[in-house]
């Protein structure tokens, strides 16, 4: 180790590991904690962007709209504004219905946005009308959105046949862990259609409350309370739920001459799926696709079952356990004749994004690789190399451990800075492999640590100025400031972790690998090309006169003053809303 009064951060860490065992340590630490993150860092096409929501649903029965306008969504608005972090309400008044839809500013913590909003609104129940519905407040969650959909198609069963089906494969993919929120698209229900007959009622002198009621006190179950019988408590409730055709047909409605009126005596008791669509699913194979034309009829009934993704989990790895669940189903409970088809699969639309990033990733740190072998030499080129992937390892691990995602943005930001990550590896292999050149019988590791110990100010003073450009983007608030998130955080660790690596590895390093006299002469002996011409035509009279530093600088000065306006025209029109 190298004993220098007055060495800089740069020297220092050279000093402390260019002979150390540690070094080799830190080096395997940087690439197991990449390869870690690689493996275990959620995957996603995009990046996470919390967004709490929540919709208000209240009922006011026999008012007109403009009645729910005036009673109901007036008072709620006012309401909801009362509330900390609330940025938009959007309302709907429909005939006896209000929908109040709430959005709290982004990056504000869901739970809390939630029980904040049902206590002031239940708070302050006693502003809504008397016979106006109490408020039904549904989150709205960013990660419901459904990652992957699996429709299922048949010209063999109906749309109620595979509705049916849809629900039993739900309930099977419910015991997944990684899954929150599952969907059926299209499809209909089984339904009980009482159809009555108005001459029997006349008949019988009944009237349709009549029936309506004794349909709703017939389908209850109560609980009464608990007797203590031989020492063991029995609890006894009413239980009278209608569970078949036969129970509803002989629900007692009404009672004429002394005898009992059934409901079958009045009307007629119809199960079957709902007659009434209000959604039509169709399902059909595009030319492409080996059973086009297989089907009898062009177009098959359909239904489609969504599944979303809980936060925090890969969306990769839950897509293939989905569709692994979806085969083993397929393969045991989903007769012949039932077609299965993922027909949305983010998992791996998400996957195929992230690897084609990774692998221009790779394209580039061989193409700088190949630069610096012509320009510095094989070995300088191999040893700025190493650099890169323990540079992108212990980014990615810090990326991991601060719950950060692998996505297109992030690993843009990577590639971004990626010509900036080996900036300084090869400021300091530069200053090493000159400073070797004239060695002259010094000792090899004081020159090492020395030629890393003069670039080390410069070095980090230019790395700095890098990482506050990049930080100045969590100034941006909003949506847009939350997916650009992962650019301002990845790159300025990127940044730190590039000095790290180039003041441990590149001097420990350069003092085992290189010799004195290898790579290419970096000294520029020919300084009467035109480049050099035209440089010491400019910076010459900057160097020699202050007045024209004074005109340079005001020429700057005036330049950045033009820029502002265009700026904020920009920015203002940005944050229009257009509407439509």
């Amino acid at each position: 180790m190298v004993n220098k009064p007055n060495l800089n951060i740069a020297g220092s860490l050279a000093s402390t590991f260019i002979t150390s065992k540690l070094t080799v340590l830190v080096m395997l630490t940087c690439l197991l904690l990449g390869l870690m993150a690689v493996s275990l860092t959620p995957r996603e096409e995009n990046p996470q962007i919390v967004v709490p929501g929540a919709e208000i649903f209240v009922t006011l029965p026999g008012a007109s709209a403009e009645e729910v306008e005036q009673l109901i969504v007036n008072p709620l608005e006012a309401i909801v504004r009362e509330i900390k972090g609330v940025d938009h309400t959007y309302a709907a008044a429909f005939n006896s219905l209000a929908v109040i839809n709430v959005q709290f500013e982004v990056g504000e913590n869901p739970e809390e946005s939630l029980v904040k909003l049902y206590d002031r609104v239940l708070g302050k129940r006693e502003q809504l009308p008397i016979n106006a519905s109490t408020p039904l407040i549904k989150s709205v969650d960013v990660d419901d959105v459904p990652i992957i959909t699996i429709t299922l198609s048949s010209d063999k069963y109906n749309d109620y046949a595979l509705k049916r089906l849809a629900d039993r494969m739900v309930e099977r993919l419910h015991s997944m862990e990684e899954i929150s929120v599952t969907a059926i698209k299209g499809g209909r229900d089984l339904e009980v259609r009482v159809e009555l007959d108005p001459e029997r009622l006349l008949a019988f002198e009944l009237t349709l409350n009549q029936i309506t009621n004794s349909l709703k006190a017939a389908n209850i179950s109560i609980p009464m309370k608990t007797q203590v019988r031989n020492n063991q408590n029995s609890s006894i409730y009413v239980d009278s739920f209608l569970s078949s055709e036969d129970d509803v047909q002989k629900l007692i409605v009404g009672v004429h001459n002394y005898k009992p009126i059934y409901l079958s005596d009045v009307a007629s008791v119809v199960v079957e799926p709902n007659k009434e669509r209000q959604t039509l699913s169709r399902f059909a194979f595009g030319p492409a696709d080996y059973r086009f034309n297989t089907s009898k009829n062009p177009e098959m009934p359909a239904v489609t079952i969504s599944v979303a993704k809980k936060q925090g989990t890969n969306a990769v790895f839950v897509a293939k356990d989905i569709i692994k669940r979806i085969e083993r189903l397929n393969n045991n409970m989903i007769p012949d004749g039932v077609h299965v088809v993922v027909t949305r699969n983010d998992g791996e639309k998400a996957n195929a994004s992230v690897n084609n990033l990774i692998e221009h990733l790779v394209i580039a740190i061989f193409s700088v690789f190949i630069v610096c072998i012509f320009f510095l030499g094989i070995k300088e080129a191999v040893i700025v190399g190493i650099t890169v992937p323990l540079i992108l390892g212990l980014t990615l691990g810090i990326s991991y451990l601060a719950g950060l995602t692998i996505n297109r943005i992030s690993l843009f930001g990577l590639i971004l800075s990626l010509g900036l990550l080996v900036d300084s590896a090869i400021v300091v292999i530069e200053n090493i492999h000159r400073r070797y050149k004239n060695l002259e019988g010094k000792d090899k590791t004081e020159v090492t640590v020395l030629a890393t110990n003069e670039i080390g100010n410069p070095t980090n003073l230019a790395t700095f100025a890098i990482m506050l450009v990049f930080l100045s983007l969590l100034l941006i608030t909003g949506m847009i400031g939350e997916f650009f998130y992962p650019i301002a955080f990845n790159v300025p660790v990127a940044m730190i972790s590039s000095l790290i690596v180039a003041y441990i590895v590149t001097p420990w390093a350069a003092n085992r690998w290189l010799k004195p006299g290898e790579g290419q002469d970096l000294e520029d002996h020919d300084q009467t090309d035109n480049l050099h011409k035209f440089y010491h035509w400019v910076i010459t009279p900057l160097l020699s006169h202050r007045k024209y530093r004074y005109i340079s600088i005001l020429l700057i000065l005036c330049t950045i003053g033009l820029s502002i306006p265009m700026i904020i025209e920009n920015t203002l029109f940005s944050n229009k809303t257009v509407d439509f």
